[in-house]
């Protein structure tokens, strides 16, 4: 039985069809395996960055030890940082989340941006 060109061609455009839906199916699995890795790896990267920013935030904040005891008052400065880091300490737990969801959504617009 000899098959016609017109035959031929049905059964290579179908093969394509078939193949571009692979590549597709593809790139949509490879982007959701991409995004699952950007948005694991942010958890770490988020702690990292608070934990710099809190060592950061000690070492300018710190105080000199007093040379002697004295019955003075707090200044007005110090009372000011110690409730600033209040509520920062009170604050940062609950921003981390948000910051994550940012960043993990940064990352994933620069991933899919084409390479210039």
């Amino acid at each position: 039985m000899r098959r016609t060109d017109l035959s031929l061609d049905d059964e290579i455009a179908e093969v394509e069809g078939r193949l571009t839906q692979r590549r597709t199916a593809l790139r949509a699995l490879s982007d959701e395996a991409r995004s699952r890795v950007n948005v694991r790896s942010t958890a770490p990267i988020a702690l990292l960055v608070a934990l710099a920013v809190g060592f950061a935030a000690s070492r300018f904040v710190r105080r000199p030890p007093p040379r002697m005891m004295s019955s003075r008052r707090p200044t007005t400065a110090s009372r000011v940082v110690q409730v600033a880091g209040a509520v920062a300490s009170i604050l940062l737990p609950r921003l981390i989340g948000p910051l994550q969801t940012l960043v993990a959504q940064w990352v994933q617009q620069r991933m899919r941006r084409p390479a210039a």
